[in-house]
């Protein structure tokens, strides 16, 4: 589909979207509830306090672009996952996408052009992913159910200067619910489309005035949707997690705060299918299998259209999935936080915040998706991560100044052990991996009016990471020693020291309407080139990147509340970025600085109550991201070039919503919503390879939930995905070698729930 022409329809369902409750208000059958202080209704309208700059703020009086969800608004639209939040937040892409390896819970998260596509321990992240201000340094195990959450924060533009790992492209930071003083709870069960079975509990119970308690638990399933004859059909989930936190209040000045959570997904894994088994690449691990292991048969070009099962080609092409090697994804994380805050006095306030988690992953696949071995797959990732912040935050100057000192400290260890088995050699590899960043950060924010304020920060950050890989040839049909070293044994070591500032001046027009501009500088540190064949003399590595960026934006809200328009104009100049390209003459990718890149664009985001019972969402983002110099260098071939298009960036994406609340005479009340969520194509891979292009598409949702007169019992039943589009969710292209797949949305899904409240 066109981009623009897919942008013109979208563009006209929000005219027709906005307009609707203007023809439908006079018409509606069922007697209106002149108050909006219902469940539905406050949910998207309430006002949301974030913590963005680590002090609650309002989410209209914070000068940032950020989007801000509660836990409420996230029930009222269905979302049950956080990869969701793509659908209403614009320039954010958020998939999950295995790529190379066989894991079903891998994130791949970009914002305003800038991610990440790998899992690897040697790779920073692009987006930095925080739950309950703790970094979260692997994107295995983030595709993240909501339990239990309090609110969702997407920050877009650098975050160089109150955050744990320099974000260089954005922040998603997850909020769960503190246990409060009042007794309650929930339970929640859903049932869906392919057997999919949800159930959702929590309990707030506090022991004291002094103590409080709350525990949240998930366990969920779903049959997958791309059969696979030789057992486990893929694309199924089996989910388990829970969340347990208590909070001591020894004082009215301090508070002590302890949590522990913990998840475990145990599924066939990723919905892949085959797409080209390699008729393109005669030259590939296809080809090698083909022309020289299985004979005259399947030698090109004959072997192309050969259905002898002993030959690989697009014989194995279909919508299932044809491979018979093991195929499964098991992952377990679980963590705790011990966080403390002590109010020195009023104008002082001392945090800690104290963490561990751990990431214990095992997944394998059978990449060929055929009876013959030309690839297999096999991860053992394993990272174990420790971090300490503390924070000094205040008010002096009869409250016109609000500043922020800390100190931070990461340390990361891990492993990722592979077994690739290709048809021309096995390979066997052990590789450690640490990561230690240390980080010394302070901000202000000066009101030298009511109207007019400036904040300025600064971050010193000093990183040091080590790789120690065993990278070994195993038995192969290729001539080469048994055992032969890949890269040369021993430890690897690069430090990185950056200095980021940021200045951003915010200026009241008028009660309701607030303008502002940033700028601000980030980094991502560099790292190793892991995957690698042929043999090296030495492991590749890769720098730094470095952004430098500015955003003008404004934030309005109305008077009483009922409209809220928010936009940013952004532009952010790449220095030494880093892309994870195909290398020609090497099996692996690598990750490395191909050069400088400009990216800019805007956002805008609505919120519109025409009526007392109705409610408009909107929101559109552009994103115009292009190379502007190419510069690489060996054993590196420049896979990109001018006229690439960068990867998962999608250069349109909106988003409209219409709720509509119906009150009846009995109290009870039903929440009604529709909405539509529209992305133009963009390419997976840095390679632009068209075949496994995300097209164009819009995707429509509808829900309706009925609430009891007391708010007791809800009902609610839904449908994602309307119109049942089909369409490529994302892909995987190897040239070397030499086959293509795909990963298709899972199409229409209904589903019903019902809760109660106590």
């Amino acid at each position: 589909m066109n981009i623009y022409s897919s942008a013109s329809t979208f563009a006209k369902s929000l005219h027709a979207t906005v307009f609707l409750p203007t023809l439908l208000y006079g018409v509606a059958a069922q007697a209106q509830d002149e108050s909006a202080d219902r469940s539905g209704l406050s949910a998207i309208l309430d006002e949301v306090v974030v913590t963005a700059r680590k002090r609650e703020e309002n989410l209209q009086d914070t000068p940032i672009s950020i989007t801000a969800l509660t836990g409420e608004s996230l029930e009222v639209r269905g979302f049950t996952n956080i990869s969701e939040v793509e659908k209403i937040t614009p320039n954010l892409t958020y998939q999950n996408n295995p790529q190379a390896g066989g894991s079903s819970s891998v994130a791949t998260v970009y914002i305003r052009g800038v991610g990440q596509r790998d899992f690897l321990g040697t790779i920073d992240n692009g987006v930095g992913f925080y739950i309950d201000d703790v970094y979260i340094a692997r994107t295995v195990g983030a595709i993240v159910d909501l339990l239990d959450v309090d609110r969702v924060e997407v920050l877009r533009g650098p975050q160089g200067t109150l955050f744990g790992r320099n974000s260089v492209g954005g922040a998603i930071k997850l909020h769960s619910k503190r246990p409060d003083e009042e007794f309650g709870g929930y339970a929640d069960l859903l049932f869906g489309v392919d057997n999919a079975i949800r159930f959702r509990g929590a309990l707030n119970a506090p022991v004291s005035d002094t103590f409080l308690t709350n525990f949240s638990v998930l366990v969920s399933q779903q049959d997958g949707y791309v059969d696979r004859p030789a057992g486990g059909d893929l694309g199924d989930d089996q989910t388990i997690a829970a969340r347990a936190s208590v909070m001591w209040l020894p004082s009215d000045s301090f508070e002590i705060s302890f949590s522990v959570d913990f998840s475990e997904e145990d599924e066939n894994g990723p919905a892949f299918v085959l797409d080209d088994a390699g008729t393109l690449v005669p030259g590939g691990f296809a080809g090698f299998h083909n022309n020289v292991l299985a004979g005259a048969t399947c030698a090109y070009p004959g072997g192309i259209t050969s259905t002898d099962p002993a030959c690989y080609n697009n014989q194995w092409v279909s919508d299932q999935n044809l491979g018979t090697a093991q195929t499964f994804s098991d992952t377990e994380v679980w963590g705790t936080r011990l966080g403390i805050e002590w109010d020195i006095n009023e104008n002082v306030l001392l945090r800690s915040i104290t963490a561990y988690r751990e990431l214990d992953a095992m997944f394998a696949r059978d990449a060929d998706a055929s009876p013959i071995l030309i690839t297999h797959f096999f991860d053992d990732f394993r990272t174990e991560q420790f971090s300490q912040e503390f924070q000094l935050l205040g008010r002096s100057f009869e409250d016109k100044l609000d500043w922020i000192v800390g100190l931070y400290y990461f340390d990361e260890e891990g492993t990722n052990i592979n077994l690739l088995e290709f048809t021309i050699a096995n390979f066997m590899s052990g590789s450690d991996f640490t990561t230690t960043s240390k980080a010394a950060f302070a901000q202000g924010t000066f009101r030298f009016t009511d109207r007019f304020s400036v904040t300025a920060g600064i971050r010193y950050t000093d990183e040091e990471k080590t790789y120690d890989p065993v990278q070994v040839v195993g038995p192969n049909n290729i001539g080469l020693p048994e055992g032969l070293p890949i890269v040369p044994l021993g430890l690897n070591e690069r430090s990185t020291t950056e200095t980021t500032p940021m200045i951003n001046f915010a200026f009241d027009f008028t009660d309701e309407l607030m303008g502002y501009a940033t700028y601000s500088e980030g980094f991502r540190s560099g790292g190793f080139v892991q995957r690698i064949f042929p043999p090296l003399p030495f492991v590749p590595e890769f720098g730094p990147e470095s952004v430098d960026s500015v955003e003008v934006g404004m934030k309005y809200r109305s008077e009483g509340g009922r409209l809220t328009l928010n936009g940013a104009l952004f532009t952010s100049d790449y220095t030494d970025i880093q892309v994870r390209a195909q290398n020609p003459g090497f099996v692996g990718f690598f990750e490395s600085n191909v050069g400088d890149a400009e990216i800019s664009g805007l956002e805008v985001e609505m919120t519109w109550q025409p009526a007392e019972t109705w409610i408009v969402e909107a929101s559109y983002g552009y994103t115009d991201a292009k190379y502007t110099e190419i510069r690489v260098e060996p054993p590196l071939v420049a896979q990109v070039s001018l006229d690439s298009e960068f990867d998962h960036v999608p250069e349109h994406s909106g988003s409209i919503g219409l709720s509509k609340e119906f009150s009846f005479d009995n109290s009870a009340a039903l929440f009604a919503r529709i909405g539509g969520s529209f992305h133009s194509g963009y390419f997976n891979n840095p390679d632009n390879t068209t075949s496994i292009e995300t097209p164009s598409v819009e995707i429509w949702d509808a829900s309706a939930q009925w609430v009891s007169p007391n708010e007791t019992f809800s009902v609610t039943a839904g449908i994602r995905n309307l119109t049942d589009e089909e369409f490529l969710a994302t892909g995987y292209n190897n040239t070397a070698i030499g086959f293509t797949e795909r990963i298709y949305d899972r199409g229409q899904q209904w589903y019903v729930s019902g809760r109660i409240n106590f």
